[in-house]
Formats: structure tokens, C-alpha cells, sequence
């Protein structure tokens, strides 16, 4: 089996390193923009499995029809806003009846994969991605931490899920089936858990406000930020109550997921969880040596419009009152200088810069709905 990984971040390069060690006789290959940035070899350190390997790729390249050529499965491990261009690239190059996946599969992907492949290909996604991990050094060292027990994985075309999945389990990661790619689609993760933080840390201040010190992401997380992300759980499952044409039972709320029943449990949650210790606000030093926001990284530039914004936009077609949302969307989108709201609706100009319903001229709830009937 010909398998291709989109992506040469820490996901994308850990998944290729992973699939390699374990599945030796496969040809895996990695599409990534800086291919003169990987050693023959790339060295994985799987932490909590207490075991450290070296891999060589069989192909490292940063042209599509190199890396993807005739592949029979794809995982592509990139941003939202890049993952449209990562199907426009490989869409020539992968195998009749490819499997092309996305590592988590929200962000829209399912509304223009028709764009670029045709009936025999197979989209799926992943809830969640199968563990954390973190780069050591670019092109690399990676470590993999904190595995999941399983991955919830769905396909836009539902009958093909017994094959999606046999071909992921091939390949390594243990699954478990959804009903439907909205349970992909729909699952609260980054888009709420991340734009809670941001709005705590960067909400009371003005985009020029310097901060002293570095600080961490979760590492400080307070109740206030667990208010916000329990009442954006509340209206995204206030959303999917009025879904009845689909099953949405794998869609597990935040308080679920986290074991954390009140706001004070979630607090101590997120506080605790080991993966979570290291990871640090989006910042970046000025020349004063102080700390300002940075816009251009992932949790500015993914989260809000690409995860947060498209939840916004499901509430909107179904009639669903979002207050928290429209609280976290409106700060965003004044703090970037972006025109979401006008006279307090969401329906300004830059939502076409987004990943919401509207840009793909969604109109109505059965319009919508159909997209997942297949």
C-alpha cells in the first residue's frame, strides 16, 4: 500500500515516522514545502510507549506529483485554510481509488472535496487527531506523546467506512466509526477550546498591548475561560438537538470529554494535563524586549475563521441564538480589523475570507443537510 502524508509539521512528520516503524513494507512518502530541511533519516521518540526509533521515509519531496503519486491513502496534517490547496495538488497524482483523509477533519473540507475529486475517491476525516506530538528539531527529531485510545473516524460517502477504516487500522491507528461525516464535522475541539483561552488572555487588551513575560497557553487557565468554552459547548449541542435527519450521538459535549462536570472541575482539568504543561500563548518579542500577540500563527489564523466562524454559521441556517459565540467572533473580528458583523448580524462582507457555510452557497438547513446524506 502506497501511503502519503500532507504536511511536515508535528503531526504530518511524526504520523510518517509512525506509519514507517510500523508498517515497514508500505511505501510512505511526505509532501512538505521544505523538503531540503529533512535528514535521511528522522528520529521518533514515542514518550509515553518508552521507545525511540530512526525511520527513512521512502520519499521526502515538495512536488505533488512525486509524494503523491498513486497513493492509495492520504492524511493530510495541515491547517484548515491550507487544506483546499492540498487537494487541488494531489488530486492528479493519487491512485483511481484513493482514501484522502484530514487530520481533524473540520474546517469545511467535506463542501469543495468534489471540487477536485471525482465520485471514485473517498473522503474521510478524524474527530480528533491520534496523539499529540511535538517537533524536537525541524525535518528531524519529533516527539509523540499522550495516545488515544481510538480515533472516531467518518467518510462523506457513508457506505465506504468499513473500508476507510480497515485501511487506517493497516496503517497503524485504531479507529472506531461515526455515523456520518458531520459527526466529523461537528465535534467541539480546537475552535472552542483554543478561542476560549485566546479571548482570556488577549481580550482585555488592545492588539499593540505588550505583555512582560512569556506566558504559557493552558498553565494558567481560569474559570473564566471555562464559563466561555461550557456556553459555546451549550449552543453547539443546542445546534445539534435540532439535527434529527442524523445520528450526532459520537459528538461527545467538552464536559464529557474532559471528565469535568462543573466549571471549577474543568479548571483543575485543563490545568493538569501533562501534553498541555508546554505549550505557550501565541507571542512573539518586539524590540523592546517585550511580548505582543502574534496574529500569524495558527490559533489567530485557524480557530476563529476556519473552526469557530463555521460552528457561527450552522447556528445561523438552523436558527440557533449563539450569544458566547457571537461575544468571541465580534472581539476577534474588531481585534483583526474584519467586517463579520453588521448592525449586530453575522452576515458581513470578509466571511467569504472564512471557512463559513456562505462561501460555499449554503443557504438553507435541507441544502446543508443533504451535503451528509450521501
Amino acid at each position: 500500500m502506497k501511503v502519503c502524508i500532507v504536511g511536515g509539521g508535528h503531526i504530518g512528520t511524526t504520523l510518517a515516522c509512525y506509519i514507517k516503524y510500523n508498517c515497514p513494507d508500505m511505501t510512505v512518502s511526505l509532501y512538505t514545502r521544505r523538503e531540503e530541511a529533512f535528514s535521511e533519516y528522522i528520529k521518533c521518540n514515542d514518550i509515553e510507549r518508552a521507545e525511540s526509533y530512526c525511520v527513512k521515509l521512502d520519499i521526502i519531496s515538495s512536488f505533488a506529483n512525486t509524494a503523491a503519486k498513486d497513493a492509495d491513502i492520504v492524511f493530510i496534517a495541515l491547517p484548515h485554510f491550507a487544506v483546499e490547496k492540498a487537494f487541488s495538488d494531489i488530486s492528479s497524482y493519487v491512485s483511481s481509488n484513493a482514501f484522502i483523509g484530514v487530520l481533524p477533519g473540520c474546517g469545511g473540507c467535506e463542501f469543495f472535496f468534489d471540487k477536485y475529486f471525482d465520485s471514485n475517491k473517498t473522503l474521510f476525516g478524524f474527530q480528533r487527531v491520534p496523539f499529540t506530538s511535538k517537533l524536537v528539531e525541524y525535518g528531524k527529531e519529533t516527539n509523540l506523546k499522550s495516545w488515544k485510545p481510538f480515533s472516531v473516524v467518518g467518510t462523506l460517502q457513508r457506505e465506504r467506512i468499513d473500508l476507510a477504516c480497515d485501511l487506517i487500522e493497516r496503517c497503524g491507528l485504531k479507529t472506531q466509526k461515526a455515523s456520518n461525516y458531520l459527526e466529523i464535522a461537528l465535534t467541539p475541539t480546537n475552535p472552542i477550546l483554543h478561542t476560549s483561552r485566546m479571548y482570556e488572555i488577549f481580550g482585555k487588551h488592545e492588539k499593540d498591548y505588550e505583555f512582560h513575560e512569556k506566558c504559557k497557553f493552558f498553565v494558567g487557565w481560569t474559570d473564566e475561560a471555562s464559563k466561555i468554552m461550557f456556553a459555546m459547548d451549550r449552543e453547539l449541542h443546542d445546534l445539534l438537538d435540532q439535527i434529527t435527519e442524523l445520528d450526532t450521538s459520537a459528538i461527545r459535549s467538552l464536559s464529557e470529554h474532559y471528565e469535568s462536570p462543573t466549571v471549577q472541575d474543568l479548571t483543575r482539568k485543563i490545568n493538569s494535563i501533562v501534553t498541555f504543561q508546554t505549550v505557550y500563548a501565541p507571542l512573539k518579542i518586539n524590540q523592546k524586549g517585550y511580548y505582543q500577540a502574534d496574529t500569524s500563527s495558527r490559533m489567530f489564523l485557524e480557530d476563529f475563521p476556519w473552526g469557530l466562524a463555521i460552528y457561527r454559521s450552522y447556528c445561523k441556517i438552523f436558527g440557533i441564538e449563539a450569544p458566547a459565540m457571537d461575544k468571541l467572533l465580534k472581539w476577534y473580528a474588531d481585534y483583526m480589523g474584519l467586517k463579520w458583523y453588521e448592525n449586530g448580524e453575522f452576515c458581513g462582507k470578509d466571511l467569504c475570507e472564512t471557512g463559513c457555510l456562505e462561501r460555499y452557497g449554503i443557504k438553507d438547513k435541507e441544502q446543508l443537510i443533504a451535503c451528509y446524506l450521501r
